[in-house]
């Protein structure tokens, strides 16, 4: 069901809104063992957002999904998917350093165009 729910969703998730809207039928905890073990079974990916409102939260988002990179609006907590990827060439960068890249993610934090009209 967590799986399903994240799969279906254009936001990433934090565990908080899985849980509200599935708390008929799974407990917070619940909640946080199954994203414990979709993460570990590489079902989906997470990462960390700092947000002044909400603190640090973890979201989740579909393994299997494009790699995509995220605006998030720090109003009303709407994430933005970025079209294409602004981070690249980092061959030459792996080549300088002999470090060799595995992932990335980029988030940009600011006001939606809906908000900036409030």
């Amino acid at each position: 069901m967590i799986l399903e729910k994240i799969q279906n969703s254009d936001q990433p998730l934090c565990a908080q809104q899985i849980y509200e809207e599935m708390k008929e039928a799974l407990d917070l905890a619940t909640v946080y063992r199954g994203l414990k073990y979709l993460e570990e079974n590489s079902e989906i990916s997470s990462f960390l957002l700092d947000c002044s409102e909400r603190g640090v939260e973890r979201y989740y988002s579909s393994f299997f999904a494009h790699h995509k990179h995220y605006m998030h609006c720090m109003a009303c907590h709407r994430f933005t998917p970025i079209d294409t990827c602004p981070l690249g060439g980092f061959e030459s960068l792996e080549k300088k350093t002999g470090f060799r890249i595995d992932e990335h993610f980029l988030t940009l934090k600011g006001l939606c165009k809906k908000c900036q009209n409030k």
